[in-house]
C-alpha cells in the first residue's frame, strides 16, 4: 500500500504546482508516522489512533547521497527478491539467536536499522518520482482521458441497446430471415466460383501435360504461371497446398521438355518448333539462360555423337570387346586406335557428316535469330512499351553476341573430335585413292569450318601435315622404286593414244578442270568467305552430304586410239580436238596422206613410263590442291620424279653416243650442269644401297639398268632408233606437258617459293630437247664407216690428165648405204610416227657425216691432186648431192603445191645442208693469193689439218709468193689456239 500512499502523498504537489523539498519532506514525514503507527498495530483495539511523537523516534532525513547508498547497499538480498517475501518471520528468524542472548537492546538496533533503511528507500523512490515527474503528470493526463472515453463508450452501447431494441421490437421477423439468405446466398455464391477455380486447378494438371505432347510450350508456360497466381490467392485452403506441390512438379517437367526440345534442334532444327521454344523461355523470363542452355546442349552433342560414331565402327572392326567399349567411351583419344583401316574411312565420313549436321543447325539457329532481329528492327514500338523494348533489345543483344562468340568455340570442339580419329590410325597404310579421299574429306570440313566461324582449321592442318608428310614420303620412295622397275622391264614400245591427247585426257587431271585456273579464284575456292552468296550452308540442308563430292569419279578415261586401221573413225578423232588442252600441248600435226601411207598411230610418241609419271604428277598435284601446306614439299618431290626420269633416259638412250669419237657431239654447259646436279642429289652409286632419307638428306636411287627387250646396239634397227625415238619424244612431250602446269602449281605454292619453280623449269624441263642431239646424231653417225669411206677415196686416182664424165666408185657406194637408212627409217617410220624434227635431224646429221668424209679425203688427196682430179672432186660431189636429194624426197608430191612444212620427209626448197662445206673447200684452189688470208679466218668450220692441208699440198695462197706459205700456216695455228 505503501504506492498509493505516495501517490496520496503527492496529490498536494499536483494542485499546488511546486513544494520545496523540505515542505516535501515534512509532508512524508508524516505520512510515513500514520503508516508505520498503522502497522504496529495502534489501531487492533478498534480505538482511533493518536500521533504520540515521544513513543517512536524516526530516522533523521538522510540528506547525503553518499550515506544513503551506504544504507541502501546494506539491506539484505531477500528484501530484493521479486518473488516476495515475510518480512516478520525473515527478521525473527534472523534475530532469534541473538535476542536469547542478549536481550532487546539487539532488536532495538535491529529495528532502527530497519527504519534507516526504510527512509533511505522512501527517499530513493521520491527522488526518482520527482525526476520523472513531467512524465507522470502526462501519463495521469491520459488515465483521465482515458476513463472519460469508457464512459463515452459506456453511454454509446447503452443507446445502441436501446436503439436495437427498439429495431427488433419495430421490424418484422420475416424481414430479417431475408436479409439472411440473402447474404447466405452471397456467401454461396463466393463459395462456388472458389470451387470452380479449385476445380479449375485440379485439371490443370493433365491440361498441362496435353500440351506439352502436342509441343505448344508458350500455352503451357502460360498455363502454369496464371495457376501459380491462382494459387497464391487460395492458399489459405488445405487443398491448395497440395495442388502447389503438382504444379512445382509440372513446372520442372516442363523446363526438362524445353531442354528436350533445344537438344533436338542441335541435330533437326524446325524453326516452328524452336519459334514456340523461344517464346517460352520468353515468358518465363529466361532467355539469356536459354542461349546458356543452348551452347551447352550443341556442346554436348558433339561429344555424345563423336563417341556414338567411333564406338560403333570400333566394335565393327571386331578388335573393341563388348565388354571394354563402356570403359573406353570415357578415353576418346584411345578409342580411336581400335579402328580398322577398313572402316576408318567410312567413320571418317560419318563422323564429319554428324559434325557437318550440327553446325548446320547451329548456321539455322543463329540465322533464325538473325532475321527475327531484322524484322524488330523494322516495327516501332510505343512510349508505353519502351521498357519492354528497351529489356528485349538487351536480350536480342545478349543471344547474338553469345551465338557469335560461341562460332569459334563450337569449331575448336568439332576439331578437337576429328583430330584424334586422324591421328589415331597410320594413314601410310592407305592406298593412295584412300588417302587422296581423306585428305579431300578433311579439306572439306575444314572450308566448312571457315565458311562456319571465319576462322582457320590449324589443329586440323597440323595434324593431316603430320600424317601427309609421313605418308608421302613412303609414297614417293615407292613410286621411285616402282618407275626403276618400269625402266628396267620395259620394252618402250609405243603407247597408242589419241591424236587430241593431253594431261587433261588422265583421271588423275580432271580435279583441274572443275577448279578455276587463276590462283585468286582457285583461293578463293578453297577458302571461302563467310559472305559469299554461294556459300554450302545456303546451297546444301542438313540433311545433305557435303562429302559426297569427293567420292572417286568411276567415269572411265577414253585415252587409247580405238583404231589404228580405221579411217573413217580416225578422221573424226582428229577433228574433235579436246579444247581443253593447251596449244602448247598439241605437235605438229600430220597430212592425211601420211597416214594412209603409213600406219603407225596419229597422237603423240608416248611410252608407258611416261603414262605413269604423268599420272603421278596429276596424283602430287591433288595433294598439293587438298593439302597446301605441304605443297612445296610435294613439288620438290614432283621434280625428283622428273629428274629420275631426265637422267635415267639420258643414261640408257644418250650416254652411250656420247662415248663415241668419229660423232664428236657435245651437249650444252646447262644439260651438263643438270646431269650433275641429278646425279650428286639422286643418284646412288653403284657400291651403295639404296637408303631411306633421315633429316635433311636428301632421297636417293640406283640409276636404272637398260631393259633387256629393247637391243639398242642393233646395226639392223639402227641401234634400236624405234626405242629411241620413242623413249626421248616420251621425255620431250612430258616437258611440254610439265610446262602446261606451271601456272597452276605456282597457285599452290607460296610467292617466296615460286623462284624454285621458276628455275627449275629453266635449267632442268627446258633441256630435254636436247637429248635429241646425242640420242639421234648418235644413231646417224653410224651409217658410214669413216675409216672405210676415206680408205676407199684414198684409192681413187686424183692425178689425172683429163677429165672424166663418170664419177668414182665410192659414191655409189656411200648412195647404197644412205638408201638402206631410208629404208630402215621407213620401216620404223610404219610402226611409230617420227617427228618432223626428229626426221630431219637424222638426215641433218647423217649428211654432216658424209660431207665430212668428203672434206676429209679430198684433203688427203690435195698432195697428189691435178686440176683434173679437182674437177672430178667437183663431180663425185655433184653427183652424190643430186642423188640424196632425190632419196630424200626433195621432188616428192608436197613440192608440187602442198603444204612443204607439214610433210614428214625431209627435203625443202633449197639444197641438201652442209654443201656448202665441200664445195668452199673444193673451189678454195681457185682463190686468189690476196684472198687467202681472208678465206681462212672466215672458214673456220674446216679443221687443222685440213686447212694446211690446203697450204702446203695445194699451195693455197702461195702460188706467186712462195714465202707466204709460213706466214699462213701461223696463221692457222693462232686460229687453232683461239678455239
Amino acid at each position: 500500500n505503501w504506492k498509493a500512499e505516495v501517490s496520496l502523498t503527492l496529490h498536494p504537489f499536483e494542485k499546488r504546482g511546486s513544494y520545496s523539498y523540505r515542505e516535501a519532506q515534512a509532508m512524508i514525514r508524516t505520512k510515513w508516522k500514520s503508516m508505520f503507527k498503522r502497522d504496529k498495530g495502534g489501531a487492533e483495539d478498534g480505538k482511533p489512533e493518536t500521533e504520540d511523537s515521544s513513543s517512536f523516534q524516526l530516522p533523521p532525513l538522510i540528506d547525503d547521497p553518499k550515506k544513503m547508498e551506504e544504507i541502501l547497499s546494506e539491506v539484505d538480498e531477500q528484501y530484493k527478491s521479486e518473488t516476495g517475501v515475510d518480512c516478520s518471520q525473515y527478521e525473527l528468524e534472523r534475530l532469534a539467536p541473538e535476542i536469547s542472548s542478549s536481550g532487546l537492546v539487539q532488536l532495538e538496533d535491529r529495528i532502527y536499522r530497519l527504519k534507516q533503511q526504510d527512509t533511505a528507500m522512501y527517499r530513493k523512490i521520491y527522488d526518482l518520482v520527482f525526476a520523472n515527474y513531467t512524465a507522470y503528470v502526462q501519463e495521469l493526463e491520459n488515465v483521465t482521458m482515458l476513463q472519460m472515453s469508457l464512459q463515452q463508450a459506456a453511454k454509446t452501447c447503452i443507446n445502441a441497446r436501446r436503439q436495437l431494441k427498439h429495431a427488433k421490437e419495430g421490424v418484422s421477423h420475416g424481414g430479417l430471415e431475408l436479409l439472411a439468405k440473402h447474404r447466405k446466398r452471397e456467401r454461396l455464391r463466393a463459395m462456388l466460383d472458389t470451387l470452380q477455380s479449385l476445380k479449375t486447378l485440379q485439371r490443370t494438371d493433365s491440361h498441362l501435360k496435353e500440351l506439352l505432347e502436342e509441343g505448344d510450350y508458350p500455352k503451357a508456360t502460360m498455363l502454369c504461371i496464371e495457376c501459380r497466381h491462382a494459387i497464391e490467392q487460395y492458399k489459405h485452403y488445405t487443398c491448395v497446398s497440395q495442388l502447389a506441390t503438382s504444379l512445382h512438379d509440372v513446372q520442372s517437367n516442363i523446363e526438362e521438355k524445353l531442354e528436350e526440345a533445344l537438344n533436338e534442334m542441335c541435330t533437326n532444327f524446325v524453326s516452328q518448333n524452336y519459334e514456340k521454344v523461344h517464346q517460352a523461355y520468353r515468358i518465363l523470363g529466361k532467355t539469356q539462360s536459354a542461349v546458356d542452355v543452348l551452347l551447352m546442349k550443341f556442346t554436348t552433342t558433339i561429344h555424345d555423337i563423336a563417341y556414338k560414331v567411333l564406338g560403333e565402327h570400333a566394335k565393327m572392326g571386331g578388335t573393341l570387346p563388348a565388354e571394354e567399349a563402356q570403359q573406353l567411351k570415357m578415353h576418346y583419344r584411345n578409342l580411336s586406335k581400335f579402328i580398322t583401316p577398313d572402316h576408318f574411312i567410312p567413320c571418317l565420313t560419318k563422323l564429319c557428316m554428324a559434325m557437318w549436321n550440327v553446325m548446320c543447325n547451329y548456321h539455322l539457329v543463329k540465322q533464325w535469330h538473325e532475321d527475327v532481329d531484322s524484322k524488330k528492327k523494322t516495327l516501332k514500338t510505343g512510349d508505353s512499351e519502351e521498357m519492354d523494348s528497351s529489356e528485349l533489345s538487351f536480350n536480342r543483344s545478349y543471344v547474338r553476341q553469345k551465338l557469335e562468340s560461341g562460332l569459334s568455340r563450337f569449331w575448336n570442339d568439332v576439331q578437337q573430335k576429328i583430330r584424334p580419329c586422324l591421328l589415331g590410325v597410320e594413314i601410310a597404310r592407305f592406298k593412295y585413292d584412300d588417302f587422296i579421299r581423306i585428305l579431300a574429306i578433311v579439306r572439306r570440313i575444314m572450308s566448312i569450318g571457315m565458311e562456319f566461324c571465319g576462322e582457320g582449321s590449324e589443329p586440323l592442318q597440323d595434324c593431316m601435315r603430320q600424317q601427309s608428310l609421313q605418308y608421302f614420303k613412303t609414297y614417293h620412295r615407292g613410286r621411285l622404286e616402282e618407275l626403276r622397275l618400269f625402266f628396267e622391264n620395259e620394252a618402250w614400245e609405243l603407247c597408242p593414244v589419241r591424236a587430241n591427247f593431253s594431261i587433261y585426257s588422265l583421271k588423275e587431271f580432271r580435279f583441274m578442270q572443275k577448279s578455276p585456273s587463276s590462283e585468286s579464284s582457285l583461293k578463293k575456292a578453297v577458302v571461302p568467305s563467310r559472305t559469299d552468296t554461294g556459300s554450302i550452308f545456303n546451297r546444301l540442308k542438313a540433311t545433305d552430304n557435303p562429302f559426297g563430292e569427293v567420292d572417286d569419279d568411276d567415269e572411265g578415261e577414253d585415252v587409247m586410239e580405238a583404231s589404228q586401221f580405221d579411217e573413217a573413225g580416225s578422221d573424226e578423232e582428229t577433228s574433235s580436238v579436246d579444247t581443253r588442252a593447251s596449244p602448247s600441248t598439241s605437235l605438229t600435226s600430220t597430212p592425211s596422206h601420211i597416214h594412209k601411207t603409213h600406219s603407225a598411230p596419229k597422237g603423240p610418241i608416248l611410252a608407258n613410263p611416261t603414262l605413269t609419271v604423268l599420272r603421278l604428277f596429276g596424283n602430287y598435284m591433288q595433294i598439293m590442291t587438298v593439302l597446301e601446306p605441304i605443297a612445296f614439299d610435294v613439288l620438290e618431290c614432283l621434280s625428283q620424279l622428273f629428274d629420275y626420269y631426265l637422267y635415267a633416259i639420258y643414261d640408257v638412250f644418250a650416254r652411250d653416243m656420247l662415248s663415241l669419237e668419229q660423232t664428236g657431239i657435245e651437249i650444252s654447259a646447262k644439260l651438263s650442269t643438270t646431269l650433275k646436279r641429278i646425279e650428286d642429289t639422286l643418284i646412288q652409286a653403284p657400291q651403295d644401297a639404296p637408303t631411306a632419307p633421315s633429316g635433311n638428306s636428301s632421297l636417293k636411287f640406283p640409276k636404272p639398268n637398260v631393259s633387256p627387250v629393247a637391243d639398242l646396239k642393233d646395226p639392223k634397227t639402227l641401234r634400236g632408233l624405234r626405242y629411241r625415238v620413242v623413249a626421248i619424244e616420251s621425255l620431250v612431250f612430258l616437258a611440254s606437258q610439265f610446262e602446261t602446269m606451271v601456272p597452276t602449281l605456282e597457285s599452290y605454292i607460296p610467292d617466296g617459293k615460286k623462284s624454285f619453280l621458276t628455275q627449275f623449269v629453266s635449267h632442268t624441263v627446258s633441256t630435254a630437247r636436247e637429248l635429241r642431239k646425242p640420242a639421234y646424231c648418235g644413231v646417224a653417225s653410224y651409217i658410214l664407216s669413216r675409216d672405210q669411206v676415206l680408205q676407199t677415196m684414198s684409192t681413187v686416182n686424183w692425178a689425172i690428165k683429163e677429165i672424166k664424165s663418170q664419177h668414182s666408185p665410192y659414191v655409189d657406194s656411200m648412195l647404197q648405204e644412205f638408201k638402206k637408212y631410208k629404208d630402215q627409217i621407213g620401216e620404223i617410220v610404219k610402226r611409230i610416227p617420227i617427228p618432223p624434227d626428229v626426221h630431219s635431224m637424222l638426215w641433218d646429221y647423217s649428211i654432216k657425216l658424209a660431207t665430212g668424209c668428203f672434206v676429209e679425203g679430198f684433203s688427203q688427196a690435195s698432195k697428189r691432186c691435178s686440176n683434173e682430179g679437182r674437177a672430178l672432186m667437183h663431180l663425185d660431189f655433184q653427183q652424190f648431192r643430186i642423188k640424196m636429194e632425190q632419196l630424200t624426197g626433195m621432188r616428192c608430191a608436197c613440192v608440187l603445191g602442198t603444204n612443204y612444212n607439214a610433210c614428214s620427209c625431209y627435203h625443202g626448197n633449197r639444197p641438201i645442208p652442209h654443201h656448202q662445206l665441200v664445195e668452199d673447200y673444193v673451189k678454195a684452189y681457185y682463190v686468189p693469193d690476196e684472198e687467202a688470208e681472208k678465206w681462212l679466218k672466215d672458214h673456220t668450220e674446216y679443221s687443222v689439218s685440213q686447212l694446211k692441208a690446203l697450204v702446203v699440198n695445194c699451195g693455197f695462197g702461195t702460188r706467186t709468193n712462195k714465202k707466204a706459205k709460213q706466214r699462213l700456216l701461223q696463221i692457222i695455228d693462232d686460229m687453232d689456239k683461239r678455239k
